[in-house]
C-alpha cells in the first residue's frame, strides 16, 4: 500500500488517505466556528453507500443478514408480549413496562458487557451470550400463559442478556469495515433492526392467529441460534487491543466514562440521544396501548403501526449515508430531527388508525434517520481500545432515559389520557430541539469532524 500524502490538518482542502482497498479517499474540510479555529481533526468523507459496503465486506454482510433474522424474532416477541399484557390489563404503564423490561437492563449490565468486550475475545463473548439468549427465549415461550408480572419479569431476564450482547456486537463493527464505511454500516445496522420491526409484527400477527403466541417467542429463540452460527463462522481475529489486564472492571468502566467525557462530539451525541429517548422514543413502547385506547383497534392495528414505523425507519436508515454525503452530517441531522419532533406532534392528534399508520412512516424516517446520523459519530470518534466501554455507557444512558420516558408518559396517559401524554411529550421535544439549535449550533456543526480534543 502506498504511503498517504499528508497536508496541514487545518488545510480546508482536506487530507487524502488510503482506504482498505488502496483507493484514495478525500477528506471533508474541517469546519470552524468562524474564528479560524478548528473544531477537531478532519475525518474521511462518507464515500460508500450501504449497497457498496454489503458488496465489499463479506463478513459484515453475513453478520448483518443474520442480525436481521434475530431482530425480526425480537420484534415478534415484543409485539406478542406487549399485546398480551395490553389485552389483560388495559394499562398504558403496564404495557409500556414490557418495552422497559426489554431495553432498560442495559442501564445496569451494558457497561460490564462493554468492559468485557474490551478485555476478552469478542466472538467468544457473542457466542456465549447468544446461546444464553436462546435458552431464555425458550423458557419465556413455555411460560407464555403466565400472569403479566411474571411475563414482564422473564422479559427482564432476557433483556439483561441482550444488554450484554449489544456493546459486544457494536464493538466488532469497526473491525469488519473501514472508517469510511462506518456511517453506512451504522445505517445497515438500523436497517436490520427496522426490517425486523416491519416483518416481526406481521409474522407475529399471523402466528398468533394460526398457532398461538408461544410459537412467536420460540421463533425468537431460533433467530438467536441463527446469529450464533454465523458468528461462529467468522474467521478473523476479534480480540480487543491490548490493555492492562490487572485493572478491575469498575476501574475500566470509570476510565471509559472519562474517555467519553473527553470527546465533545460523543458528549453531544449522548445528550441528544437521552433527550430523544425521554421524549420521542417511548411512543414505540406505547404502540399497543395507543392502538387500543386512542385508535380503538387491536392486534392488527398494533401490527400496522409497527409496520408503518418500521417502513419509515428502514427508508431513513438506508438513505442516511447518501443524505450525509450530499448535505453534510450537521445539516442532515438538524433537518431530520426537527422534522421528527413536528411529525410526532401531528401523530399525537390522530384518531384514525389509517391516518396514524400513514403518518408513522415519515415520522419513523425522520426519527431513526436523525438518530443514526448523530449517534454514528460514537464508533467513529471513540478510541479503539475503549470502544466497547464507551458504546456500553452510551447504551446504559439510553436505556435509563428510555425507561424514564416510558414511565412518565405511561403514567400521564393512565392519569389523564394517551392523547394528552403524547401531545405533552411531543411539545416538549419541539422546544428542546429548538433550544439545541439556538444554543448548541456549534456542537451540531462539530459533528462533521472527529473531535478528539479534551474539555
Amino acid at each position: 500500500m502506498a504511503a498517504s500524502t499528508i497536508r496541514n490538518p487545518n488545510d480546508p482542502r482536506g487530507v487524502p488517505t488510503h482506504s482498505y482497498d488502496g483507493s484514495v479517499t478525500k477528506l471533508a474540510p474541517t469546519p470552524t466556528d468562524g474564528s479560524g479555529a478548528s473544531f477537531g481533526k478532519p475525518v474521511a468523507r462518507v464515500t460508500l453507500t450501504p449497497a457498496q459496503v454489503l458488496r465489499r465486506h463479506g463478513d459484515f454482510r453475513r453478520i448483518i443478514v443474520a442480525s436481521a433474522v434475530s431482530d425480526m424474532g425480537t420484534w415478534m416477541q415484543l409485539m406478542t408480549i406487549g399485546t398480551l399484557v395490553a389485552a389483560q390489563t388495559g394499562s398504558a404503564l403496564r404495557s409500556g413496562l414490557v418495552a422497559v423490561a426489554t431495553f432498560s437492563p442495559q442501564v445496569i449490565t451494558a457497561p460490564f458487557g462493554g468492559t468485557l468486550a474490551d478485555r476478552y475475545n469478542r466472538r467468544t463473548l457473542l457466542r456465549l451470550f447468544l446461546a444464553m439468549q436462546s435458552v431464555a427465549a425458550c423458557v419465556l415461550a413455555l411460560a407464555v400463559g403466565a400472569s403479566p408480572p411474571v411475563l414482564t419479569l422473564l422479559v427482564l431476564v432476557q433483556g439483561l442478556l441482550t444488554s450484554m450482547v449489544n456493546p459486544v456486537f457494536g464493538s466488532i463493527v469497526p473491525d469488519l469495515v473501514p472508517s469510511d464505511s462506518l456511517l453506512a454500516a451504522s445505517s445497515l445496522s438500523s436497517v436490520s433492526w427496522n426490517a425486523g420491526r416491519i416483518a416481526g409484527p406481521m409474522m407475529a400477527t399471523l402466528l398468533i392467529r394460526t398457532v398461538g403466541p408461544s410459537f412467536c417467542i420460540a421463533a425468537n429463540a431460533v433467530s438467536f441460534a441463527v446469529l450464533f452460527v454465523v458468528v461462529s463462522l467468522l474467521r478473523r481475529d476479534l480480540s480487543p487491543a491490548a490493555t492492562d489486564s490487572h485493572e478491575s472492571i469498575g476501574a475500566r468502566v470509570l476510565h471509559g466514562i472519562r474517555s467519553l467525557r473527553s470527546v465533545s462530539t460523543i458528549r453531544f451525541a449522548l445528550l441528544f440521544a437521552c433527550i430523544n429517548q425521554i421524549l420521542l422514543a417511548p411512543v414505540i413502547g406505547l404502540v399497543p396501548i395507543l392502538a387500543t385506547k386512542r385508535l380503538s383497534g387491536g392486534a392488527g392495528t398494533t401490527s400496522a403501526l409497527f409496520v408503518g414505523l418500521g417502513v419509515g425507519s428502514l427508508l431513513g436508515s438506508w438513505s442516511m449515508s447518501g443524505a450525509v454525503r450530499r448535505f453534510g452530517r450537521a445539516k442532515t441531522g438538524m433537518i431530520l430531527n426537527g422534522s421528527a419532533t413536528v411529525l410526532f406532534l401531528i401523530c399525537a392528534q390522530m384518531t384514525s388508525a389509517r391516518a396514524a399508520v400513514l403518518m408513522f412512516v415519515p415520522m419513523g424516517l425522520c426519527f431513526i434517520g436523525g438518530f443514526v446520523c448523530v449517534n454514528s459519530v460514537v464508533p467513529r470518534d471513540a478510541p479503539p481500545s475503549e470502544r466497547g466501554r464507551i458504546l456500553s455507557i452510551m447504551a446504559a444512558c439510553i436505556g435509563l432515559s428510555y425507561s424514564v420516558g416510558v414511565v412518565w408518559i405511561g403514567s400521564v396517559a393512565d392519569a389523564v389520557s394517551i392523547h394528552f401524554a403524547l401531545t405533552l411529550a411531543a411539545s416538549a421535544s419541539v422546544v428542546m430541539f429548538t433550544l439545541s439549535v439556538v444554543f448548541l449550533g456549534h456542537r451540531w456543526r462539530a459533528l462533521e469532524v472527529a473531535d478528539h480534543h479534551h474539555g
